[in-house]
């Protein structure tokens, strides 16, 4: 079933300020949430492993590369409910194809080197929906997911099911989303 976005932003309105008035610390504001309030889920299928490649020469440097076997193609879902901000193609520089939901209150998510983007600027997701496949454009050199967590427009280390991703190294993930 689909909602008017009118409604959809309602909801999301009323699921931040029920966020801020239950789970929230005392006296926290909006400005106050962050990625790890948010409970931000891995952007794959249910039960996929992904191996997280983290690396100092990284660019930005707190990003995440998801690779694994079969890559290209696979789904890439939204880690968290949200507004669609950018869809973009870059050709074949930097991210490519690529997507950012903004989750309220200054955080951010980045979707980029995409097969196929299958949302528009405006469009409202929820936690897993399929916002596009992984691919291996723009400045990629084979098919992976890079991601990147912001906070009011900073690249943040990346927490995925509440694991926090291993810098700088690998870290294997299963992802838990719409499990």
């Amino acid at each position: 079933m689909t909602f008017p976005r009118t409604l959809t932003r309602i909801a999301t309105a009323a699921a931040a300020t029920l966020f801020l008035s239950v789970l929230a610390p005392a006296g926290a504001s909006a400005d106050d949430v962050s990625v790890a309030d948010l409970n931000l889920r891995t952007p794959f299928d249910c039960g996929q492993v992904w191996n997280a490649n983290t690396r100092t020469n990284h660019n930005p440097q707190l990003s995440v590369d998801f690779q694994r076997d079969n890559a290209q193609g696979q789904n890439v879902r939204s880690s968290a409910a949200g507004t669609v901000t950018t869809v973009a193609n870059l050709g074949n520089e930097s991210y490519g194809r690529y997507i950012i939901v903004d989750h309220g209150s200054g955080v951010t998510t980045l979707y980029a080197h995409l097969q196929t983007q299958s949302v528009s600027v405006g469009d409202s997701v929820s936690t897993g929906s399929v916002i596009g496949t992984v691919g291996s454009t723009g400045g990629s050199t084979g098919p992976h997911l890079h991601y990147e967590q912001r906070e009011s427009g900073t690249v943040v280390e990346v927490v995925l099911n509440g694991v926090e991703i291993h810098y700088y190294g690998n870290t294997t993930i299963t992802s838990s989303t719409g499990c």
